[in-house]
């Protein structure tokens, strides 16, 4: 993989950090009771590391012990593909009611 195709992804993947940290940050302080909020935060960056450890996870299981082939990448994205649009429909279900949840806040 040639250098600047890596280096390009981690720009990429950093910007889009940085674009939703603050938006995320600011839900969690607007949405979560005064008291809480300390504990919301919490919650907020625990999140952020669950994703990053189920995507190492992930990537192991892709991987295989012996390395990737083509099969085992075809067959874990292919998993990961129908898992992701699972949840996306999930989300798009349950949309409102956490609209109602929000009473109003945007």
């Amino acid at each position: 993989i040639p250098f600047w195709t890596l280096f390009m992804v981690y720009i990429i993947q950093a910007l889009g950090e940085l674009c939703l940290s603050p938006i995320g940050l600011s839900m969690v302080t607007k949405l979560a009771p005064a008291r809480l909020v300390g504990f919301a935060m919490g919650g907020w960056f625990l999140s952020i590391a669950t994703g990053n450890n189920l995507s190492g996870i992930f990537a192991s299981s892709v991987s295989g012990e012996t390395g990737m082939t083509t099969a085992s990448a075809l067959s874990g994205y292919t998993f990961g593909f129908w898992a992701l649009v699972g949840s996306g429909v999930l989300l798009f279900v349950i949309a409102p009611l956490i609209n109602k949840l929000m009473h109003g806040v945007r």
